[in-house]
C-alpha cells in the first residue's frame, strides 16, 4: 500500500504532493487532537531542545518608537516571532557606544547605545525572553575599540598614560607582531591640517630629493593643470595637477580646507612608491622654508599643527588594535582587566554567552597566542557567570575566521564554540552540483578536526551572516534551494544559527556596501521598516508586501514555514537537537542521508541536493513515522520518492 505523509495524513496529502513543508503534531501542541496509532509521537521532548540561535541586527530588526532605528524594545515585541522559529538564545550585534550603525568600533564597553535604547529596555527584554526560554547573548570586540574611545583619546594625550598600554604604537613591545592584515595609521592630538590659501612650490632638481616650499597666500586659488605631461600633483582631498614655471619647478596656489594635512605624488591615482612626504621625524609646514620629501612607505603626511601618533590598525582606521601584552599573562593586562570589568557587568545583569568578534587578529593570526588569551578570557567570563548562580557553564563562541577547517579546529582549546564557515561552504558548493552523498561524512571530518582539540565542543553551523553576501544569493534566489538549505542546517548536528533574514528568503550582496547584506525586517505588507541606520542603502525592489512576516505566515508554501517546521521538529525531538550524527551509505549521488540518535532514541535524515526524483530503496529502515518534510515525499513498501530539494526526517 502506498502511504502520502502530511501534517495529518490524508487531510493534507494534496498540500504535500504540491511541496508544502510539513510537521507532524506533536503531544505538547494544545490545538492538535490525539491521533490513534500515532502512541510514537510521545517520544517527543517537552522541553525545548534545538539550540538554535538566532541572529539579528538590532539597529534593523524593529523599531519600537517610529524614529528608524531598531531598538532593544523592538526585539522585546517580537519574542513571540522568535520563539516560533525556535529560539533558544539571540545574538544581538554590538550595544555600546560606538562610532558607527554597526557598532563593531566600540568607543564605551559598559554602556548601551541612546540609539539602541537604555540598560533597562536592556534588562526587560532579557527578563521577557528568559521567560519564553531564550537567551541573550551580546557582540563582544576584543580585538580594536573605536578610535573615538576615551582610552584611546588618553593613550594619545599622554604616552605615559596606563591606556597608552592598551592599543599598538610603534614602540608596543611583547607578542604582538604587525603586518598580519592591518596597517600603521596616523592618530592627531589638536589639528594637523589647515584652512585657507596655501601656495606650493616644488623644486625637483634633485630627482630623488625634490623639495616643497609652501607659503600663505592672497587673491584666488587655482584650478588644476590640464596638461597632462605634468606628472607631479599636489595631494589635498583629492590629487591636483601643478603647473611647469621653470626646467626644473612646479607651482600651484590651492584653497586647503583638511584636518590632516596634504602629500605630493608623481601619479593622480597609484600610491606606494609614487607617494613623497616628510620624513618621520619632520612632518611640520614652516612656511617659506623647503622641505626635502622622502618616498613610499615612510613618506608621512605634511602637517600644519598639533601633533601625530602613529597606531596600528587590523580592520580600518577608526578601529585602532588593543593590546593585551605577553599573551600567557594576559590576563594580568591592565586592557584585559578593564574589558572583563564591563564583561562582568552585563554577565551580572543576566546575558548568558558573548560572541567574540575577530578572534584570530587580537594576536595578529598567532594560533597559539589567541588560544592562550581566549581561554584566559573565556575561564575569567565563566567563573563570573557561576559566582553569579549562572546554570551550567557559560556560553562563548569565537568568530575564528580562518582558511579551513584545519586551521580554525585549535581555537577549540581556548573557546567552547567556535563558527563553522567550511560547513555553508560545503554546503552551497553541494547543493549548487546536486551532489548530496558525501555531505554527512564531511560534517563528521569536520567533528573530528574539532574534537581533537575539545571533546565537548559546541559546533556553530551557520549558512550566512552579516559579514557575507546572502545564501540567497549563493544559491541564485532560487527558493527551493533556500527551503532545502534550511532544512539542512535545522537537521544537522550542533548549534544552529539563523540570521536576521534568512528565514524570509531575504538576498542581498555586499557589492554596494555591507549594508545591503543588514537589511531590515519587514513585518506587515504595508509598514515601514526600520532603515534610518543603513543610510538609504536598502534594497526596496526586495523588500516588498510579499516578502513581509505578515505575509509569509500565512502562506504554507513559505520559506518562514520550512524555518518553523523543521525548528519545532528539532526543538521536539532529542536525537535531531542533541544527536550524534551516523553517516549512511546514499543509494543516490544526489542525495544525503544520515542518522542522529541520543538517549535512545534515533531518526533518519534524508535530503536530496538534486532535480530529480529518485526512489531510495531504504528498506532497512522505518518510514512509516514521518516527523517532519519539505517537498514532495512519498513512500511506497518502504521506498521513498524524494522530489527536487525535498527533505524529510524519519522515525527510527
Amino acid at each position: 500500500m502506498k502511504r502520502v505523509y502530511s501534517i495529518l495524513a490524508l487531510a493534507f496529502a494534496t498540500l504535500l504532493l504540491t511541496g508544502c513543508p510539513h510537521i507532524n503534531p506533536d503531544p505538547i501542541d494544545p490545538d492538535v487532537p490525539d491521533i490513534p496509532d500515532e502512541s510514537w509521537r510521545n517520544q517527543a521532548s517537552k522541553t525545548k531542545l534545538s539550540g538554535i540561535t538566532y541572529q539579528l541586527n538590532v539597529y534593523s530588526f524593529a523599531d519600537s518608537d517610529g524614529d528608524g532605528w531598531g531598538d532593544i524594545r523592538g526585539i522585546t515585541q517580537h519574542l513571540d516571532y522568535l520563539d516560533s522559529i525556535g529560539a533558544t538564545a539571540l545574538w544581538l550585534s554590538p550595544i555600546h557606544e560606538a562610532m558607527s550603525y554597526h557598532g563593531y568600533n566600540v568607543n564605551d564597553y559598559y554602556s548601551v547605545s541612546s540609539k539602541l535604547g537604555t540598560e533597562a529596555d536592556l534588562k526587560d527584554l532579557i527578563s521577557k525572553a528568559k521567560a519564553k526560554n531564550i537567551d541573550i547573548y551580546l557582540d563582544f570586540v576584543l580585538n580594536h575599540s573605536g578610535k573615538d574611545n576615551d582610552w584611546f583619546k588618553l593613550a594619545l594625550a599622554d604616552p605615559s598614560s596606563k591606556y597608552h598600554d592598551y592599543y599598538v604604537f610603534p614602540n608596543t613591545t611583547g607578542d604582538y607582531i604587525t603586518g598580519g592584515m592591518g596597517g600603521w595609521c596616523s592618530a592627531s592630538s589638536g589639528s594637523l591640517g589647515y584652512k585657507g590659501l596655501l601656495h606650493f612650490k616644488l623644486d625637483t632638481s634633485n630627482p630623488s630629493q625634490p623639495k616643497l616650499t609652501i607659503t600663505q597666500a592672497t587673491g584666488s586659488a587655482q584650478s588644476g593643470n590640464t596638461d597632462t605631461s605634468v606628472k607631479w600633483f599636489i595631494y589635498e582631498n583629492n590629487a591636483i595637477r601643478m603647473y611647469k614655471t621653470g626646467n626644473n619647478t612646479y607651482e600651484i596656489t590651492l584653497a586647503i580646507d583638511n584636518e590632516w594635512g596634504v602629500l605630493v605624488k608623481d601619479d593622480a591615482t597609484e600610491w606606494g612608491n609614487h607617494k613623497w612626504g616628510a620624513s618621520t621625524n619632520d612632518k611640520l609646514v614652516e612656511f617659506g622654508k623647503p622641505k626635502t620629501l622622502v618616498k613610499g612607505d615612510s613618506a608621512s603626511d605634511l602637517i600644519f599643527g598639533g601633533s601625530s601618533s602613529q597606531y596600528y590598525a587590523s580592520f580600518d582606521a577608526s578601529m585602532p588594535d588593543l593590546y593585551y601584552g605577553p599573551y600567557a599573562k594576559a590576563s594580568e593586562s591592565e586592557t584585559f582587566k578593564d574589558l572583563a570589568a564591563a564583561a562582568d557587568k552585563w554577565i551580572d545583569m543576566g546575558v548568558a554567552g558573548l560572541r567574540l568578534d575577530a578572534v584570530i587578529w587580537i594576536y595578529q593570526n598567532n594560533t597559539a597566542a589567541n588560544v592562550s588569551f581566549l581561554k584566559q578570557w573565556y575561564d575569567r567570563c565563566n567563573s563570573t557567570w557561576k559566582a553569579k548562580g549562572g546554570k551550567g557553564d557559560f556560553y562563548m563562541v569565537g568568530e575564528a575566521w580562518c582558511d579551513n577547517a584545519e586551521k580554525m579546529a585549535p581555537y577549540y582549546e581556548g573557546l567552547p564554540s567556535n563558527f563553522n564557515f567550511y560547513y555553508w561552504y560545503t554546503l552551497k558548493d553541494r547543493i549548487g552540483k546536486g551532489k548530496g552523498d558525501d555531505f554527512a561524512q564531511t560534517v563528521i571530518y569536520f567533528q573530528d578536526q574539532f574534537r581533537k582539540y575539545r571533546t565537548d565542543f559546541i559546533d556553530a553551523i551557520k549558512l550566512t551572516n552579516h559579514d557575507e553576501d546572502r545564501a540567497a544569493n549563493d544559491l541564485g534566489r532560487d527558493v527551493a534551494k533556500e527551503k532545502l538549505a534550511a532544512a539542512v542546517l535545522l537537521t544537522s548536528p550542533g548549534k544552529p544559527y539563523i540570521y536576521q533574514g534568512e528565514e524570509l528568503g531575504y538576498w542581498g550582496n555586499k557589492g554596494k556596501g555591507d549594508e545591503y547584506v543588514r537589511a531590515p525586517i519587514k513585518w506587515t505588507r504595508d509598514g515601514s521598516v526600520p532603515s534610518a541606520a543603513l543610510n538609504g542603502k536598502v534594497d526596496n525592489a526586495m523588500l516588498t508586501a510579499d516578502i513581509s512576516v505578515e505575509a509569509q505566515e500565512k502562506n504554507d508554501a513559505s520559506v518562514l514555514r520550512v524555518y518553523r517546521n523543521f525548528a519545532k521538529a528539532r526543538n521536539a525531538w532529542k536525537a535531531l537537537a542533541q544527536g550524534q550524527i551516523e553517516a549512511v551509505s546514499s543509494p543516490n549521488s544526489a542525495v544525503a542521508v544520515w542518522k542522529m540518535s541520543y538517549e535512545g532514541q534515533t531518526v533518519l535524515v534524508v535530503h536530496n541536493f538534486g532535480t530529480g526524483g529518485p526512489v531510495l530503496p531504504l528498506t532497512n529502515y522505518k518510514t512509516d513515522k514521518l516527523i517532519v518534510s519539505n517537498g514532495t515525499v512519498t513512500v511506497s513498501n518502504g521506498a521513498v520518492a524524494m522530489g527536487a530539494y525535498s527533505s524529510a526526517v524519519f522515525l527510527q
